[in-house]
């Protein structure tokens, strides 16, 4: 891995990671509507963990790592469940490639590829802005 960024897409794109914390497969709320009528919201576990364990962490922290309080003396949150909830719609579409012919698989099944870097499905990518932390918008 050159850097962080890359070690975060190899982590994003990875269909075992996508597995574990379950966003494999997490499907838009306009695609599922769409499909069949039901309301749901994307997987928020992989943005909870991205932000809570490889990223900024739980609060807001001073330039020497201790917390910053607020007037009451509270810890400060860095993110709501608000903010996860729009994160997590990053993280729709990801779908793994079909098992390719030169990699033996213990289990007879066509979407078992373990092997490649996953895409991203556009029919089922949340297409709608996500809010950033900040009061903007992040990139899609």
């Amino acid at each position: 891995f050159g850097n962080y960024r890359d070690v975060l897409r190899e982590i994003s794109y990875s269909p075992l990671m996508a597995e574990h914390l379950s966003y494999l497969d997490s499907r838009s709320h306009a695609y599922v509507y769409e499909s069949n009528g039901q309301v749901t919201y994307a997987d928020e576990n992989f943005a909870r963990e991205i932000m809570q364990l490889f990223t900024i962490g739980l609060v807001w922290l001073n330039q020497d790592g201790t917390p910053k309080l607020d007037a009451n003396g509270k810890q400060i949150e860095v993110y709501s469940n608000e903010d996860i909830m729009s994160f997590a719609r990053a993280w729709t579409g990801f779908r793994k490639y079909q098992d390719r012919g030169n990699i033996e698989n213990e289990r007879a099944c066509s979407t078992c590829n373990r092997q490649d870097p996953m895409f991203i499905d556009k029919d089922r990518r949340d297409v709608f802005p996500k809010s950033d932390l900040l009061v903007g918008y992040i990139g899609d």
